[in-house]
């Protein structure tokens, strides 16, 4: 559960991880048939290369505009999903996640064949969300990987889904305490409640409080203007909207955003990054 997977993959203590979202995918009711697989590789190429020369760490691949998300997802995302990633693979230079949204599962499934390190999912607790209920299987999750011999991949656990609340009404902090001791989570992700919203800067301190050494997250809402505010609280930063084209959930990546951003993060990791001389 140390942080030393966060160095050594990323050569930092406070990784930025800019998401690569797909456009829908066959069998998604916004799937563009006339533009077809073609189209949501070039335009998926579009953000690899804006986040790579704009100098984030790594990449997170997810099915973001396969919307409305299911739980369970068809083999037909994971087969375009794997087919999108190996057509980019020789142009990826950075260490990279790859995330079925809901379905964490076929997230785990995916990265067995595209090398993928990492993903962030719902590895615990049962949630009330916007489309449903949301059962995970934590247990499950973890004898996939041993299955698949991918013991190294990392498990990031949401703190609690976007758009939930936990169906006991309990607190978010309090249900991850036991998971925290028992499952061993590889990371702890904060979110605002829906994409592009910024986390509650008083749920992160009170997460490094209570967990001291988890490797943290926050994994909405972070952009140029507020990034200080999470510096000395968390060791990484997923990062889609903020770096749209203005900041607008559905554009494109905007490499000038992604450069500015990464611009304003290394002056302020200098510190922490010399402390462990990276």
């Amino acid at each position: 559960m140390g942080k030393n997977w966060i160095e050594s993959t990323f050569h930092t203590k406070k990784a930025v991880i800019g998401l690569v979202h797909m456009q829908p995918l066959p069998g998604d009711p916004y799937y563009d048939e006339k533009g077809g697989m073609e189209k949501v590789i070039e335009m998926a190429r579009h953000d690899v290369r804006c986040l790579q020369e704009g100098g984030v760490d790594g990449l997170l691949f997810s099915n973001e505009f396969s919307t409305p998300y299911l739980s369970k997802v068809g083999p037909e995302t994971v087969a375009a999903m794997a087919y999108v990633m190996g057509a980019l693979k020789d142009e990826i230079k950075l260490p990279y996640g790859n995330d079925c949204i809901s379905d964490d599962m076929a997230s785990i499934s995916l990265a067995s064949a595209t090398g993928a390190l990492f993903t962030r999912g719902v590895f615990h607790g049962t949630w009330a969300t916007s489309a449903g209920l949301c059962n995970s299987d934590g247990g499950g999750a973890v004898r996939l990987k041993h299955q698949l011999s991918i013991p190294d991949f990392k498990l990031v656990h949401y703190l609690m889904p976007e758009s939930s609340a936990d169906l006991g009404c309990r607190d978010a902090i309090s249900i991850m305490k036991p998971t925290y001791f028992l499952d061993r989570p590889d990371a702890i992700a904060v979110a605002g409640m829906v994409a592009g919203q910024k986390a509650d800067a008083n749920v992160m301190k009170k997460c490094r409080e209570a967990f001291p050494d988890a490797v943290i997250f926050a994994a909405t809402g972070v952009r140029i203007n507020n990034v200080q505010d999470y510096m000395d609280t968390v060791d990484g930063f997923f990062i889609g909207t903020g770096f749209k084209r203005d900041g607008v959930f559905r554009n494109e990546i905007d490499q000038n955003r992604v450069s500015e951003f990464m611009n304003k993060v290394k002056e302020l990791r200098k510190k922490y990054d010399e402390d462990c001389n990276l």
